[in-house]
């Protein structure tokens, strides 16, 4: 069940990048980020309200959650910046690396035993969702805006990876809901901050197509948490992080069948291994 929840995230993360890349490149990086965070907070603050999911919480938790909202806070602006100026199909593979971060942490400090099998699963898996998301050819002859897209990704990893355990740490005491509320609404306080410095507000003459954008990746990247969040109930965090780390795959496949493009051999290498890893860590979880 833990893995089955994990892949609902990967499913709803991957959707969410390729209406990110799409939204970012028209109407700007801050201004769709914050927009669908305003929309998925205030969702939230009433799913919190009517299960009294607050209930648990203390002043003490506060300040943990403040830094993972400013964790929240870089990793969105980060990302969504890349996959606006970098090939999404270099971007993606990247950022899901998050998931090494992530599992990294989880034994550091929840203490999580991987067997051997878990661990040769893994990284069959993380490997093939580098191979499947990435053209070679393309990375090779990167041009400058590529390049800092590329850095910024590798920026975002460390940042994701790092706000998907803070998230993901609190769940056992605070149930599942609390933590995704308090660390979204102190990421949606900093990014208005953001927005009221430079004047990028998200809902000044907006479009039907960023309304639009916003709402989907408010429910995309909202679902993808609680599916996470519900995946650690069932298994351990590395292991959810785990199933959930082929998310990149999603843009290829829409790429593929939305925008006709062609997958280098690589890439499909990298598919095959991508399920076969999955496949494995159903079979020694």
């Amino acid at each position: 069940m833990g893995i089955a929840l994990g892949l609902g995230a990967a499913l709803s993360w991957g959707l969410a990048d390729y209406f990110a890349a799409l939204a970012s490149r028209s109407a700007g990086t801050l201004r769709v980020v914050l927009g669908f965070h305003l929309l998925a907070t205030a969702i939230l603050a009433v799913a919190v309200v009517a299960a009294g999911a607050l209930d648990r919480v203390s002043w003490g938790d506060v300040p943990p959650f403040v830094l993972i909202g400013a964790l929240g806070w870089g990793s969105y602006l980060a990302f969504y910046r890349a996959l606006a100026i970098g090939p999404i199909s270099i971007v993606s593979p990247v950022v899901s690396g998050y998931a090494a971060v992530t599992v990294v942490l989880a034994v550091l400090i929840n203490g999580d035993r991987l067997t051997g099998p878990e661990i040769a699963a893994m990284t069959v898996a993380l490997v093939g969702v580098v191979l499947a998301s990435s053209d070679l050819r393309q990375g090779l002859g990167a041009e400058r805006p590529a390049a800092l897209g590329v850095l910024l990704a590798l920026a975002t990893t460390v940042l994701i990876g790092s706000f998907v355990f803070g998230i993901a740490y609190y769940s056992d005491r605070l149930g599942w809901l609390a933590p995704i509320f308090l660390a979204r609404g102190f990421t949606t306080l900093l990014l208005l901050a953001t927005a009221a410095r430079v004047g990028a507000w998200p809902f000044r003459e907006p479009s039907r197509a960023l309304l639009g954008a916003v709402g989907l990746l408010a429910v995309l990247d909202t679902a993808g948490y609680i599916s996470f969040n519900f995946g650690i109930r069932h298994a351990d965090t590395s292991i959810v992080a785990a199933a959930a780390s082929p998310y990149a795959v999603v843009p290829i496949v829409v790429g593929v069948v939305v925008l006709a493009e062609r997958p280098a051999p690589t890439q499909w290498a990298g598919i095959a291994l991508v399920l076969a890893g999955l496949v494995l860590l159903g079979l020694v979880s």
